[in-house]
Parts: structure tokens; C-alpha cells; sequence
């Protein structure tokens, strides 16, 4: 039997072939059009501010960004676009797998812009819609297991869903597509340790970039890495418990459309606060006539079980982390109605009135009880108990946002960026004929550069540190604290050890092929020559780690020292996993760099952050000397990104590797070694990384 990635390309390809009905259209309309307000909306937020920097720092592009006036390159405009469009949790909802599609497939439409300007309307919108519904599907054939397992389904799925809207579009035939989906779901990311930070949002720009790098890498003629799905190392595996519906996946294609129960956000939080939101904006007037916020003494939600475990932060110290505080809705709702992004600045999530509301916050989860639903019962001085309870939340499936609604929402994002923007965007959203992409990204420009009316300033919306606000490597967990510490400390290891003399010989032989590689883009400088070192017979997790460190600045002796110990510390890092060393070429490259570099601890920090969030060990079954070169490839080249971001503030988990969704709490199969110890350098493991298979 053909593997399930196989018939989906097959399957794909053949109904894409179709006009899309109606209703499918337009939903996929809809999606886009709330998928680009969203966009523009957090177009000059402090994350997004940090993605570009980092991007136009290796180099200008071509590419328009949606509610910017800046070009980059298409994979960087991917990941921006990505990126700012799930930035505020105000992008659309798939309820049943709590996908968020709309921003990864827009991410993979933006930086395929200049082959694909001019097409017409419904080639774009089909192309986006079966996106959309690739990632649905497979969200739903491994549902409820991976998401509960801590992963975040947007990252992980949503790969699938760019290379599928970029393959359509690149006219990929069925084998191509395949080829394509395999990358994708090896190269998917994310797991829910980084809700809160600025790392959430990665994820979905990240798999805009992964889904568009396979597409692209396939149409250029390159292998796919075989099941990557459900074969013995696949997303099945490793991410979902063992559980994969195939008929969820492949079932009545072309006619049951996972996209018509796309829903979109009338809040700008996670969607399980929503409920809570609308009782406390019901009850405001009745507060006021009893007194007023300050006359609050207790308030009781009754909820689904899910509003605590995912949104139970009672103390939120800024606005990403306040999204996912249930309690900090309520105090907005009950504080100033309508919550908008307004009630999300940090000024207002740290005010008093905001801090004492919720602190008299007291969850009642039941068993039974709808996600879309709550109670709330609010406590008055005067003895007043007020309540009100909503059985399904305003943009539900059973109350979904009208156009009308939506068009609202999106004035609200766009006209600060663009005044009439809105109206100008759903004109386009609505166009027919050819030029569609081109018009839409017209509608999304900003008319100038100058200060955003209401919009969040970088110190007033989030203040960039090496975790999450208020939290500093002199606090965090010991793991990731001694990881920190020993990268900075690098230079400290004696460069005559027999592990470390080895990595010298292969810092130069990286920069005599270094020598070769047009000078450019350095993250792609440094996937050639990873690239490169693979095809002279060293192995992936080798290559990655070495050749970004073969830079030019980089003093050779530092370079060594660092390369060892990223090395020894990725041999740790796999045998707790169970995998192969080769499956962790992207931890070992970013380990490599940070130490190269000498970050500071709290800086390493975030790069932990980001390579603990892309690290899966999904990897499929086939092997081959050009997917290896491959992988170390895209290793090398995002460690280069990933120090970029880290150094301009990018901000990540606490406790990327031992939170209870990290990287270690998810995937590793034993406590120990430790990652770290003043044994490192001699582990046995170590020299065996070091020879070349």
C-alpha cells in the first residue's frame, strides 16, 4: 500500500484540478483576508521589528511585506509574514485541532510573491485553500493525542500546508508533492513550552518557511527523505503517541472540507478565553452600578478543563503572556469593553486594577463542560452576587463572526497602519481575474513609515530579555542554566585535547570549501559548505556544527573549542532522546555558533529557545548522501538566523528543554547523562561523532 503522504499528493494534485465550490472559496477568501489584517495589525511589533532587522542584516530583497516598507528575501518575507500574522493570537481558528492555517499558507503566498504576482484569483485561492486543508486534516488525523502531548499543532502540521500551496503553485506533479510533504513534516516545529514569548509566533512563520524550502528544493530536483509520517522515526511516532487516522487524512477529498469549520477570532488571546471574555463584558454595567471594579471581592469561572491548564496564569507580566491568561481576560472584559488589542499592552496587563481583578479569579473546571463555554459569578461588596453564563462564544462555530463582524476586526488592525486599508483590502480580497497577489499585497502596504496610531511601542508591549519577562539566567532552571553558562565559557576548554584537535583539522578543511561559496548571504554560505563537508564524507551533525563556525571573524582556536563541545553536548542530548546524534544537526549547529560567539548566558538562553522549539528527530525512512547534505544544509544556515535573532532580543521559554512541554520533558527516553559536567569533553561518544562513517 502507498504511504499516506504519497496518496495525499496524489489526491491533492488530482482535486486541486477543480474549481473550488462556492462555499469553499469563499471561506478560503475569508481566511486570507482575516490572515493579512492580522498581519499588517502586528506589522510593527517587537518581534516582528526583530525579524526584519535580522533578515535586512544579511542583505536586501525583493520581496513586499505585508504592512511594511521594507523588501527582503522570500523565505525571510515567509517567516516575517508567518510570523506577525499569528503575533497577537488574533488569526484564524480550526476549533477541533486549535490549528491556526491561515498564517502559514499566507507566509508561503508572500514569498513565492514574484513567481506568482500575476496569477489569477482562483488559482491563488485554491492553491490557499487546499493548503489550509492539508494541515487541517493532518491535524485531525493525529488528534487529540499530539496536541495533548504538549506539541504545538500550528508549527508542527502547518508545514505541510505551506509546502502544498507553494507546490500547487510551482505546478509540482504528484511524485514532486510527495517529495515535498516528507521534507515538511520532517521539518516541522514547535512545542508549547514557548506560549508566552515570541517564540509561539515562530513557529507558524518557521513552517511557512519549511513547507516553501521543500517545495522549492523539490522543484529544483531534489529527493524527498521517504515516511517521514508514519514510518519508524516519523511524526507518528515521535510527536502523536502512535495515533494517525487515515481516513481523517485522505477521506472524501474534494467534497468534506475541514476549512468550512474555520472560525475567527473576535479576541486577541487564545481561544480557550474567549467564553470567559464575553461574561465579563456582559457583567460590566451591572459592576459599575454596583460600585465598580474596585467593589469586586470574588469572581468564580466555571469553564472547560483546558482554560486552566492552558490560560491559567493568574500573574501575566506582559502582553504575550497575558494572551494566554484566561484571568487577565476577565479583568479586561470586566475593565474596559470591548477587549481589543488595547486591553493586550503591557502598560494595561501590569496596571493595578488589572493585577487586583485577578488575583479574586478562582477557576471551576467541569468535566463535560463546551470549550466554547463559560459561567462567571462575580461577588460585590454589597453582598450582590452578578453572574452570566455563555453557552457558545461569539466567533464558535454556532456564532460564527459575520462579514460584516469581520470587516469590523480588520478595521481595527489595518486603518492604524493604513487608513481606509481595510476597505481597500477586502476590494481586493474580492477581485476576480489576474494580479490577485499583487493587488492584495497593494491593499497591504503602508502608506509611510511613520508612527502607528494606537499601535504598541517595543518598551510598552514587550520588553526583550533572554526568556520571558522578569525571568534572567541568574533564576532559571539549573539544566538549562549550566547548559547557558558552559557556552559562554567555551573559550575556557584547552584546546590540546584529543577531541578538540580533531575539530581543528575540520574548521580548515570547512574554510578551504568556504573559499569556493560565493560571498552573500551568510546563512547560506554556511549551508554550502555544511553541504559541502557532508559530500566529502562527514556526517550531518559533524557538518552543521562545523561550518557555521568557519566564518572569517571567527578565531580558529574558539571555533574548535566550540564545535567539540556542541558535539559532545549533542551526543548527550540523543542518547536521552533515543535517536541518532544525525537526527539533532540543528541543536549541534546552534550550540556550536553560540559558543563560537561567546554569547552571554542570557543570550544562549534564547538560542536555546528557538533550537529547542525546531527540535523533533522526526526523519523519514530513506537514506541517502543528498538528503543528509541537505539537512546539514538548512542546520547550519538556521543556526546562523537563530544567533541573529537571539542577539537582537528574541525572546523564549524559561525552560526550553526541561519546562513541561520542552524538549527533554516531550522526547527524551532516560534522565540521564547530564547535558553538561566537567567530564564532557571525554566522552567516548565523542570521538566516534567525530569519525567520518
Amino acid at each position: 500500500m502507498d504511504a499516506p503522504l504519497d496518496r495525499l499528493a496524489h489526491l491533492v494534485t488530482h482535486h486541486s484540478r477543480s474549481p473550488l465550490p462556492a462555499e469553499v472559496r469563499d471561506a478560503a477568501r475569508r481566511t486570507l483576508y482575516n490572515a493579512l489584517a492580522t498581519t499588517v495589525g502586528a506589522a510593527r511589533e517587537p518581534a516582528t521589528d526583530i525579524v526584519v532587522a535580522a533578515a535586512t542584516g544579511f542583505g536586501d530583497g525583493q520581496a513586499v511585506l505585508p504592512g511594511r516598507p521594507e523588501r527582503l528575501r522570500p523565505l525571510d518575507a515567509a517567516l516575517a509574514t508567518g510570523l506577525a500574522a499569528h503575533l497577537d493570537d488574533y488569526d484564524d481558528t480550526h476549533l477541533r485541532t486549535v490549528i491556526h492555517p491561515g498564517a502559514v499558507c499566507l507566509g508561503a503566498l508572500v514569498g513565492l510573491q514574484d513567481e506568482i504576482a500575476d496569477r489569477d484569483a482562483d488559482e491563488i485561492l485554491g492553491a490557499f485553500a487546499w493548503g489550509v486543508e492539508a494541515q487541517l486534516r493532518l491535524g485531525v488525523s493525529v488528534s487529540p493525542e499530539h496536541y495533548d502531548a504538549g506539541w504545538h499543532i500550528t508549527g508542527t502540521c502547518g508545514a505541510v500546508g505551506a509546502a502544498v500551496t507553494a507546490g500547487l503553485l510551482l505546478g509540482l506533479g504528484a511524485g514532486q508533492l510527495r517529495a515535498a510533504l516528507e521534507w515538511a513534516v520532517e521539518d516541522g516545529l514547535g512545542n508549547r513550552e514557548g506560549f508566552g514569548s515570541m517564540i509561539k509566533p515562530y513557529h507558524p512563520g518557521k513552517a511557512a518557511v519549511s513547507g516553501l524550502r521543500a517545495a522549492l528544493d523539490v522543484a529544483a530536483g531534489a529527493d524527498g527523505p521517504g515516511d517521514s509520517l508514519t514510518g519508524p522515526e516519523g511524526f507518528v511516532h515521535r510527536l502523536a503517541r502512535g495515533k494517525f487516522d487515515p481516513d481523517a487524512l485522505l477521506g472524501e477529498p474534494g467534497t468534506r472540507w475541514e476549512l468550512l469549520d474555520n472560525t475567527f477570532k473576535p479576541y486577541p488571546c487564545g481561544i480557550v478565553t474567549h467564553p470567559a471574555i464575553e461574561t465579563a463584558e456582559a457583567l460590566h454595567d451591572r459592576v459599575v452600578a454596583h460600585g465598580g471594579p474596585d467593589a469586586v471581592r470574588e469572581i468564580r469561572l466555571v469553564c472547560h478543563p483546558l482554560v486552566p491548564e492552558l490560560t491559567g496564569n493568574l500573574d501575566p507580566v506582559d502582553g504575550l503572556q497575558a494572551r494566554f491568561s484566561t484571568a487577565h481576560g476577565i479583568a479586561a472584559g470586566l475593565l474596559a469593553p470591548p477587549v481589543d488589542l488595547t486591553g493586550y499592552a503591557t502598560g494595561f496587563v501590569v496596571s493595578e486594577p488589572a493585577r487586583r481583578l485577578r488575583s479574586l479569579i478562582a477557576f471551576e473546571p467541569r468535566e463535560g463542560y463546551g470549550r466554547d463555554a463559560a459561567r462567571i459569578d462575580v461577588t460585590m461588596a454589597d453582598g450582590t452576587v452578578l453572574d452570566h453564563e455563555v453557552t457558545h462564544a461569539r466567533g464558535s462555530l454556532a456564532r460564527p463572526l459575520t462579514d460584516e463582524e469581520l470587516k469590523a476586526k480588520a478595521h481595527g488592525l489595518v486603518d492604524r497602519i493604513r487608513p481606509g486599508g481595510a476597505e481597500a483590502l477586502d476590494a481586493a480580497a474580492r477581485r476576480q481575474g489576474p494580479g490577485y497577489l499583487r493587488g492584495l499585497l497593494a491593499a497591504a502596504a503602508p502608506i509611510a513609515a511613520a508612527p502607528v496610531d494606537g499601535a504598541s511601542t517595543a518598551d510598552d508591549l514587550y520588553v526583550g530579555d533572554a526568556m520571558s519577562p522578569g525571568t534572567s539566567a541568574a533564576n532559571s532552571p539549573a539544566e538549562e542554566l549550566a547548559l547557558a553558562a558552559l557556552l559562554a565559557d567555551a573559550g575556557d576548554l584547552s584546546l590540546g585535547h584529543p577531541h578538540v584537535e580533531p575539530v581543528v583539522r575540520l574548521i580548515e578543511e570547512a574554510a578551504r570549501i568556504r573559499l569556493n561559496v560565493p560571498a552573500g548571504d551568510e546563512r547560506d554560505r554556511a549551508g554550502a559548505v555544511a553541504a559541502g563537508l557532508v559530500e566529502a564524507g562527514h556526517r550531518p551533525v559533524v557538518a552543521a556544527a562545523v561550518a557555521p563556525c568557519a566564518a572569517e571573524d571567527l578565531p580558529r582556536d574558539d571555533a574548535a573549542r566550540a564545535v567539540a563541545l556542541a558535539l559532545a553536548v549533542a551526543g548527550r542530548l540523543a542518547d536521552r532522546l533515543g535517536v541518532d546524534v544525525d537526527r539533532v544537526p540543528g541543536f549541534a549547529a546552534a550550540l556550536a555558533v553560540t559558543a563560537a560567539h561567546r554569547l552571554p548566558p542570557e543570550t544562549a538562553l534564547r538560542v536555546l529557545g528557538q533550537a529547542g522549539t525546531r527540535t523533533t528527530a522526526v526523519s523519514g525512512t530513506a537514506a541517502s548522501t543528498a538528503a543528509d547534505a541537505r539537512r546539514a544544509r538548512l542546520a547550519a544556515a538556521d543556526a546562523v538566523e537563530t544567533l541573529a535573532l537571539a542577539r537582537r532580543g528574541f525572546t523564549g521559554p524559561a525552560r526550553p528543554l526541561t519546562g513541561r512541554r520542552g524538549l527533554l520533558s516531550l522526547l527524551a527516553q532516560r534522565a540521564e547523562p547530564a547535558l553538561t559536567g566537567p567530564d564532557l569533553l571525554d566522552d567516548a561518544a565523542l570521538g566516534d561523532i567525530l569519525r567520518a562513517p
